[in-house]
């Protein structure tokens, strides 16, 4: 499976942000495709989304997908360095993509 891992982000206090992937299954079917988010700020887990995307038969054709919108947190607590761990496993523990990214929340654009 891919590894990629993505540079830091800044978003602002209270915005809006969504994950976008598209991809193809090539081979077999793909049961159960799940994606599971793992966010951390300081070395400790914050937050943990998974989602649900269904079953997905080979096809040339491209498949797309959009998680659900999601706010940032807001409040001088909030600000700082988050690293979140992403991945997409089946039903059979099988994971296809896994990436790491890191966003900073903050106040002010400079």
């Amino acid at each position: 499976y891919p590894l990629c891992a993505l540079a830091v982000s800044a978003l602002d206090l209270g915005c809006h942000s969504v994950c976008r992937i598209t991809f193809r299954v090539l081979k077999e079917i793909v049961s159960g495709l799940k994606y599971i988010n793992l966010v951390y700020k300081t070395g400790i887990r914050v937050s943990k989304a998974e989602e649900m995307l269904g079953s997905y038969a080979a096809s040339p054709n491209v498949y797309n997908w959009a998680s659900e919108k999601e706010e940032t947190p807001s409040g001088f607590l909030a600000r700082g360095v988050y690293k979140a761990k992403s991945k997409f496993i089946d039903d059979d523990k099988h994971e296809h993509l896994a990436f790491e990214y890191q966003l900073e929340i903050k106040k002010d654009w400079d």
